[in-house]
């Protein structure tokens, strides 16, 4: 039997048992009819209710650039720390059903994982235009251009405080931190780039 025929006969038998095993949207499954849209778009929870949908700030709603993306959320205490593209937002979640804002600094990122220990906040930073300094208008000498982690003092979540810009050779898509077991004043940060 020569491999062209074998070949066609594996997937003679295969093809239909994969076609039988596909699951179809069910009927009955609110998630099969929902109605696309960017801030109107259909809903299906199980479990779970909406507390408070609050709009987010304007420098961070345009599609121009992705900074309608956000891209993750860290906790802590009673603040959110939301990652977007263009910066992060800091929320007061006191009070769930209604979230005060607290500040939004823009500062292109590309990425924008937050994590936060004690009043540090830690974002990934990678994309070819972002800049040391958090400005504007992209990246045109290769010595200003970031990639890495960039760490902010929240301490005031009214005026969070730029720290220092970490680089690393393929940027930091998303990172994850790890307290030192032997000496608490050290943390370890493990990122993941894709440059």
């Amino acid at each position: 039997m020569t491999l062209v025929r074998r070949a066609f006969a594996v997937a003679a038998i295969l093809v239909p048992t994969l076609l039988a095993a596909q699951t179809y949207p069910n009927k009955q499954d609110p998630r099969s009819n929902l109605r696309p849209g960017r801030n109107d778009a259909g809903v299906a929870a199980k479990n779970m209710r909406l507390v408070s949908n609050t709009p987010k700030a304007a420098d961070f709603d345009s599609t121009r650039g992705l900074t309608f993306a956000n891209s993750d959320l860290a906790f802590g205490g009673n603040y959110v720390y939301q990652g977007n593209f263009a910066g992060f937002t800091i929320w007061d979640i006191s009070n769930p059903a209604q979230p005060r804002l607290m500040s939004t600094v823009q500062c292109i990122t590309s990425q924008g994982d937050p994590s936060i220990v004690g009043n540090l906040l830690f974002v990934s930073a990678e994309g070819a235009g972002n800049r040391n300094d958090c400005g504007k208008g992209g990246v045109t000498d290769p010595k200003d251009h970031m990639a890495g982690v960039r760490i902010f003092d929240v301490s005031n979540p009214s005026a969070p405080r730029f720290v220092k810009n970490v680089q690393t050779c393929k940027g930091s898509h998303t990172h994850s931190l790890m307290p030192s077991p032997k000496d608490k004043n050290i943390l370890y940060i493990y990122v993941s780039g894709s440059q």
